[in-house]
């Protein structure tokens, strides 16, 4: 059996090798592409791209089209070693690191376009990321996505930026403008997106206070049909939003009674265990909730669970934060207090949540 398994792997090797010469002897630029759709690393030549989809001619099968959405990490063939060590601490959302490490010599970075561009967003992307949480400069992190979005109209990665341009937007209190990316965000063809669309234009409407318009807007994402993962996230997230709205109109028992549902469904894990950012945004609704009913300890239970277990949820660990710094201050602890202030101050300095508290 030992032989056999043996003599398997050496096999598969050889074929593998076979296969990587005879890419290599026909000067294929091996481009990689990561998606969500296929546990299989796609190698072969990109061919065209846009907004949307991106065109690609495998090493083996006929050309293909690939869905933006999909698309997790694309490694281009030139690549710089500090291009691609910073894309996989994106993945990991070390984005200072990644931003640390793209600051490093990439001068050996071929001028393929696509390279080029791959740079510039990961750069904007982590300045974005870094200045939502407070340590970055929120103008710098707007002008360079803005910049890329300009610079590069038909790149796979412009509904994610129009998507973080809104997020920057709506940290900086500038609603209006907010809600104009997340439109083009809507203009997107895949139904999660559209989904995910109105579940940011309804947070925005949240941050502004306008709960009506963020009834409507999560109603809207309700009745979307899609299927999926990715879909389903999105669609519990709605459904939280519209908790929060019941909660601003004072409507907390049914609010507490539909946040208990998402979190207990199937026994706590299928849903909400796989998906950190709906466990956040779920604990932290729940929070306010019994916080507006004046029940401040088990309140203080509810944000404690995401500054314990969901720190790296920046926009929920800020918001938990910031209750917990007012709270521990409304039940005559102030260590406590100012232990959740000075987080905010160290991490989210430039956010909407560290005003006032």
């Amino acid at each position: 059996m030992i032989c056999a398994n043996q003599g398997a792997t050496k096999r598969a090797m050889i074929l593998t090798t076979a296969a990587w010469l005879a890419i290599a002897n026909c000067g294929w630029a091996m481009d990689q592409i990561f998606t969500s759709s296929s546990k299989n690393t796609l190698f072969g030549k990109i061919t065209g791209m846009s907004a949307t989809s991106v065109s690609f001619e495998p090493s083996h099968g006929v050309a293909i089209e690939i869905p933006a959405n999909e698309i997790i990490r694309i490694t281009y063939e030139g690549s710089p070693d500090a291009l691609q060590s910073a894309q996989k601490e994106i993945l990991s959302g070390n984005y200072a690191e990644a931003l640390a490490t793209l600051k490093k010599d990439v001068s050996e970075a071929s001028r393929r376009p696509e390279i080029v561009d791959e740079i510039a967003f990961c750069q904007a992307f982590c300045t974005t990321q870094l200045a939502i949480s407070g340590a970055e400069d929120p103008m710098v992190a707007g002008k360079l996505m803005v910049g890329f979005l300009k610079g590069s109209p038909n790149n796979y990665h412009n509904l994610q930026a129009c998507e973080l341009i809104g997020d920057l937007l709506v940290n900086a209190g500038k609603f209006a403008a907010a809600q104009e990316y997340y439109a083009k965000l809507a203009l997107a063809p895949w139904p999660d997106y559209k989904i995910r669309a109105q579940v940011a234009s309804g947070k925005a409407f949240l941050a502004e206070g306008k709960a009506g318009d963020a009834a409507k807007a999560f109603d809207e994402a309700l009745h979307i049909e899609a299927t999926g993962p990715l879909a389903d996230m999105q669609r519990t997230a709605a459904q939280i939003g519209q908790d929060r709205c019941l909660i601003l109109n004072g409507n907390t028992e049914k609010a507490i009674k539909d946040l208990e549902q998402i979190l207990d469904r199937n026994g706590g894990s299928a849903d909400v265990g796989r998906n950190p950012e709906v466990a956040a945004l779920a604990h932290n609704a729940l929070g306010a909730a019994l916080r507006k009913q004046g029940k401040p300890k088990e309140a203080i239970l509810q944000f404690l669970r995401v500054h314990l277990q969901y720190s790296n949820q920046i926009e929920a660990h800020a918001e938990a934060v910031a209750n917990l710094a007012k709270l521990f201050t409304d039940t005559q602890k102030p260590d406590h207090a100012r232990e959740m202030r000075k987080i905010l101050e160290q991490e989210y300095q430039n956010t909407r949540w560290a005003k006032g508290v």
